[in-house]
Formats: C-alpha cells, structure tokens, sequence
C-alpha cells in the first residue's frame, strides 16, 4: 500500500512540476514573441519570429525549472493532504522528511531529464534559431561600438558576435606587402576549425587584380573573442570547463573578473538539482506544520515567492563572493545551506 501511496506522490508531482513548467515557458514565450516584433522586417517576418520563439522556448525553461518543482511538489504535497494520503502514510510509520523526499523525486526527475536535454539538444537548437534570427534581422540596429578586431597572421577580422561557430557582421582584411590584398564581407561566416569559411555571395574586394577569389582563410581566433559575458549562460557545461581552464592560470585582472562568471556558470548548474532539493525539502516541511490547514491559493503564493526570494538572495550572494574576488562555489551553495539549517529546525519541530 505504502509503495502505490509513494508512486502516486513521484508521478503527481512530476506532472504537476511540467505542466507549471510549461506554463511559464509558454508566457515567456509571449512575451519574447511581443517584444520581437519590434524587429520586424520583409526578412524577419511574422512567421520567422515565431520559428525563433518555438525553438528558443526548451532552453529558455531552464530558468524556470526551481519556481516550477517547487510549485508542483507543494501543489501535489497540498492535494495529497487533502484528499487524506499523507495521513495514511503517517499513520503508516512514515516520517514526513521521507514523504516529502519521495514526492520531490518527479520533481528532480525532470529537473535532470531538462539539464541532460539541453546539454544534447535545446541549447543547440536555442544557438541555431538565434544564428538564423541574426541572419535574417541582419542587425541593421547595430552600430559601430559593438565591432571588434582581432588580428591572426597577416589577416585582419572585424566582427560583432560570435554564438557557436557563426561569426555576424563579419570583415577580412588580408595584407600583403604592407597593402591590403583583398577583402571579404558578409552577414555571417563560419569557423572551420582554424579556418574562417565565407559563402561565395560575400562582398569580395580585390585590390591586387587577381582574378582568384578565395573565400576560406586561415585565421585563428582567440578564445576570449568566442565567448563574451552576455552568452557565458548559453554555454555548456563542457566548454565552460574548456574556458575556466584556459583563464586559470591568467593574473590579468579582466581575465579573472570572466573566470569569476564562468565559475558563477558552472556551479549554478551543477548545484541546481541540490538547490531545487533543498527548496522542496524546507517548503515541503510547512505541508506538516504552518501550511497545514491553508488553501491551495495560498500554498502557491508561498512557493512562489520562496523560490523568488531564495534565487533573489543566491544571486545577491554570487555576487558579493565575486565583487570581492572570493569563491563563488561558496556564494552559489550559502543560501541553499541557510536553508539546510532551517529545515533542519522546522522538522524537529512537527
């Protein structure tokens, strides 16, 4: 009996946890859909905004996955009480930490399932859909502040971004002889390994009358112009551990202050299956005690703001721990040991 209560608390709380989940994406997705229409042109029409909001939805939810467990463990913990199965399972023998560590298995069951998918497939279809989004809105918002140059050999590369292997906006200047050989420039190019590859429509200069045009170059970029602090959070964990590596050893200061993010990053993902955990276990634990006669309404106002104020007060931490160069491991997991501590109190309590 005790084995069908407990299965029923992991399912329940799994398809509550993805359909709020969905929920939120959805009005997300809204509000993306709305604010790019204000980028609309013959080439980024209505149905190409649409296609990028689609696509970009399964990596966006990761931001929203801690409000959704939660919200779907207290709502399935709420209905459960309810309908009187937690009173079973107490008069079973059941401790309310086992019940409520049963319940929260849905909820960590998808919180994995969308790390794991994102690391294999959203995230890449999140960078494809922003590749195209660039493409076709062409930037024409862009100004000259957001070019950057790099140098490799005799080549000069300008650019404005670079997400996965598309570099936007982007301009070669080949040198020889102390003058400027020939140029190429296109909306996009592509890296190929240490070659930058442009498509044959490119604007191609030449100013030595050769009658060859060559659209790949070798040119090798530097590591710290493939990723900027704006899209540190769209990378994976594997590249992040590339890039934390490459900057560890560096004692500029700008170099630190980027590992700092990466760090910021890296635990953030690593902790959040434990931070979700923990969340559940402490709000969990008012099932049991303050929230025990409330209504429904009220479980999800304060599930709600718990998860609000918890990723308020983990972000406040992070960034102390990196305005004073301390460990950001430690900012990441500070609040989620405060709250440890205080659910270890509220249990002694019930």
């Amino acid at each position: 009996m005790i084995k069908i209560f407990n299965k029923y608390l992991i399912k329940r709380s799994f398809y509550f946890s993805f359909f709020i989940l969905m929920v939120f994406g959805v009005l997300d997705s809204i509000f993306i859909f709305i604010s790019e229409l204000e980028n609309a042109s013959p080439q980024y029409d209505i149905f190409s905004i649409l296609r990028y909001v689609i696509y970009s939805l399964p990596h966006n939810l990761i931001d929203f996955i801690e409000g959704a467990c939660l919200l779907g463990v207290m709502l399935s913990l709420g209905l459960s009480h309810q309908e009187g199965n937690l009173n079973v399972l107490r008069s079973a023998g059941e401790p309310p930490l086992r019940i409520i560590l049963m319940s929260s298995i849905g909820a960590l069951i998808l919180t994995m399932s969308l790390l794991v998918l994102d690391e294999i497939s959203f995230r890449n279809l999140y960078l494809n859909a922003e590749v195209n989004k660039n493409i076709l809105s062409k930037k024409d918002n862009s100004n000259n502040n957001d070019i950057k140059w790099i140098k490799s050999g005799n080549s000069y590369l300008s650019f404005e971004n670079i997400i996965s292997d598309d570099i936007y906006q982007a301009k070669l200047i080949k040198i020889e002889k102390k003058e400027i050989a020939y140029s190429i420039k296109s909306d996009v190019a592509f890296i190929d390994n240490k070659e930058i590859v442009f498509n044959e429509n490119s604007n191609y200069k030449n100013f030595k009358d050769k009658e060859n045009k060559n659209y790949k170059e070798l040119f090798e970029i530097p590591i710290q112009s493939r990723v900027t602090f704006n899209n540190i959070s769209n990378l994976g964990l594997y590249e992040i551990s590339v890039y934390r590596n490459l900057f560890k050893e560096s004692n500029i200061d700008s170099d630190a202050l980027f590992k700092l993010h990466l760090d910021k990053a890296f635990y953030k993902l690593i902790f959040l299956p434990t931070s979700i955990l923990i969340l559940i276990i402490y709000f969990g634990s008012l099932i049991f005690t303050s929230l025990r006669e409330s209504t429904v309404g009220g479980r999800i106002i304060v599930a709600v703001l718990g998860a609000f104020l918890f990723k308020l007060f983990q972000d406040l931490s992070i960034g102390v721990f990196i305005s004073y160069s301390m460990p950001v491991f430690i900012g990441v997991i500070l609040p989620s040991v405060i709250l440890l501590l205080m659910s270890i109190s509220s249990y002694k309590k019930i």
